[in-house]
């Protein structure tokens, strides 16, 4: 049995850890989009399945950071997101 199987795809996992959600999709299995809010930060997350590439973006307190990255496939991406947000949640405002 395959674990992918139980797994939701990259956008709906991510909502599910975000604070409040502000849109969401998928393109084809091209594209795989979120953007919301995680305490007083925003979070973008572009999730492209077919070349494993993962770009992100965080702003928030006058910061920004941004980057994209290389994943085996959505599970990884699916964790990489989990241990960003969870990364914005625990800093202190």
């Amino acid at each position: 049995m395959n674990l992918l199987h139980f797994i939701g795809s990259f956008h709906t996992e991510v909502a599910r850890m975000l604070d409040s959600v502000d849109s969401a999709g998928e393109a084809n299995g091209y594209l795989e989009w979120i953007n919301g809010r995680v305490g007083r930060y925003e979070i973008y997350l572009l999730w492209f399945p077919k070349t494993r590439r993962l770009a992100y973006l965080v702003k928030g307190s006058g910061q920004k950071k941004e980057n994209e990255i290389e994943l085996k496939n959505s599970l990884e991406a699916i964790a990489f997101a989990e241990r960003l947000i969870q990364q914005l949640k625990s800093e202190k405002p």
